[in-house]
């Protein structure tokens, strides 16, 4: 067998996919019946992150009805199956969905589709660091209900050059000791150690100068998982050269790396083709990626009940290829 047929079959973990920003393109053309949104659609490119958050939010705008995010859901559902995909963590941002629409409405439709298949599923809710007050509440009580039951999580999404500081009440009030879960975008640092906050279990890695000695203790002692996504990092020139960052000697020094996608609207979201990319890049082996997938496992959000039958059937599955 080779080395891609080896990466093909191998069971797949992906703790970030975009709802909006994996839609598939064959889905979007399904629903974009109006010409002016075909128009719209097709005119969309991506050459920067202000495109992204442009097709996003058009994108967002055609799922107006629940029967549309079903359909949505369905097919991102086939396309996991055909990765061999063993868990997913979608990331939900209710606050662009049409506002006729109400989030607890959403919520079950999404989870109603994916009981109906045998994949292991849950979902993140993204909060904005610009969101008001009611929307926030509102948010978070659909994330107390259903934490652990479907939803496992919270990423709050800051700006690039946000400090941390201004929302650090906001945490106190809304998610500090009800929540043990949080994901916070972790982007240039001017203060790198101020972004390990509370019991953050993930920060989304996109640094581009190396954190210092104090950070990657605190990250090694705690077991945060750097979320690094290839393809994100490398479209948009966060480095003039992927080969040149240090996220292999990252991974070499412990610290405990998830790879993911977070591909972009109308972007390819293999993660076949992340793992080709990564180890084309990087000096990683399979066994690597193995180990790598394993030790994830063992820190996901979920029960212990459901996170054993995951690793057992990851193992199963991890064996056929030698």
């Amino acid at each position: 067998m080779t080395l891609f047929e080896q990466l093909k079959s191998i069971p797949k973990l992906d703790l970030h996919i975009d709802f909006f920003g994996s839609i598939l393109k064959e889905t979007i053309e399904k629903i974009a019946t109006k010409e002016e949104e075909k128009e719209i659609i097709s005119s969309l490119e991506l050459e920067s992150l202000k495109d992204y958050e442009n097709s996003r939010n058009l994108i967002a705008n055609l799922f107006d009805t629940l029967d549309k995010i079903k359909l949505a859901m369905e097919d991102l559902i086939e396309e996991f199956t055909n990765q061999n995909m063993l868990y997913a963590e979608v990331f939900i941002n209710l606050d662009l969905f049409n506002k006729k629409l109400k989030k607890k409405e959403i919520i079950n439709t999404i989870l109603d589709v994916i009981k109906k298949h045998d994949i292991t599923i849950n979902l993140v809710l993204e909060l904005d660091s610009k969101i008001s007050e009611s929307d926030l509440s509102n948010t978070l009580d659909i994330l107390y209900e259903y934490y652990q039951k479907g939803i496992n999580g919270v990423y709050f999404k800051k700006l690039k050059l946000e400090s941390l500081d201004p929302y650090i009440a906001l945490f106190d009030k809304f998610i500090k000791d009800k929540i043990d879960y949080i994901v916070l975008l972790d982007s240039k640092l001017t203060n790198q150690n101020k972004e390990i906050y509370y019991n953050a279990k993930r920060i989304i890695y996109n640094l581009q100068e190396l954190p210092d000695e104090n950070f990657l203790n605190i990250i090694r002692e705690t077991k945060i998982l750097l979320e690094f996504p290839i393809t994100y990092q490398n479209y948009f020139n966060v480095y003039d050269e992927l080969s040149n960052h240090f996220v292999y000697d990252l991974y070499k020094e412990n610290v405990l790396t998830l790879f993911t996608t977070i591909d972009m609207t109308l972007l390819d979201t293999n993660l076949l083709n992340e793992y080709c990319k990564l180890f084309n890049v990087f000096p990683f082996n399979l066994h690597d990626l193995i180990n790598l997938s394993m030790e994830i496992l063992s820190k996901l959000n979920i029960s212990d009940e459901i996170k054993n039958n995951l690793i057992m059937e990851f193992k199963e599955k991890a064996n056929l290829l030698f």
